[in-house]
């Protein structure tokens, strides 16, 4: 048994650890910008930069929700009850706190491109990306949230190993993964605009 006392960080090195990744944020988004500004794939400067915003939320939400599919897989089969219980707290938190509002920054974003544009929302592709949207919203406002809420109960009333904790942790990452389908067809039909 291992009995060295872990490794205490170095005080100022989170601090330092986030003024970093807050520079590469920052210098991501410049290049993104001058990108945008010097764009000749766009009708307008504005459109670039509506599209480039749309572009990158998305796939933090559907490349963060592709991650939280593999790990929940992954954590399925290890057939380990804190594991499992871990897993859904974090992709509740990831789902209400990170993926709700980038939800809602692809949706302003991608309305924007349209009107900018003169799109229009008859357009068959726009469409099927409002349904995708209108679908994953309900998906997560009617049943994500709620049952993430009933796990945490769960966690704290009957355990990690319990069987209907177990069983309701279960469901929602079911539900999660038919939620991330969904998102992987509007991304297909971004990308394609079918039937235009």
């Amino acid at each position: 048994m291992d009995t060295t006392p872990p490794i205490a960080e170095a005080p100022g090195a989170s601090r330092t650890s986030t003024w970093i990744t807050v520079g590469i944020g920052l210098a991501v988004a410049a290049v993104g910008l001058v990108f945008a500004l010097n764009t000749t794939d766009a009708p307008s400067h504005w459109f670039a930069v509506f599209k480039l915003i749309h572009v990158s939320v998305a796939v933090f939400w559907v490349g963060g929700g592709l991650t939280l599919t593999a790990l929940a897989l992954w954590a399925q089969t290890k057939d380990d009850p804190e594991e499992m219980a871990t897993l859904a707290r974090q992709a509740a938190f990831v789902g209400e706190k990170l993926f709700a509002p980038a939800g809602l920054i692809v949706l302003a974003m991608g309305i924007t491109m349209v009107i900018n544009d003169h799109i229009g929302f008859g357009t068959t592709w726009v469409i099927i990306g409002l349904v995708g949207y209108a679908l994953t919203f309900t998906t997560g406002v009617g049943f994500l949230a709620p049952r993430a809420k009933r796990i945490s109960e769960l966690l704290e009333t009957k355990g990690a190993a319990a069987p209907e904790t177990q069983e309701a942790i279960k469901q929602i990452l079911l539900i999660s993964r038919i939620d991330v389908g969904v998102l992987l067809i509007v991304v297909a039909d971004m990308l394609m605009k079918p039937f235009s």
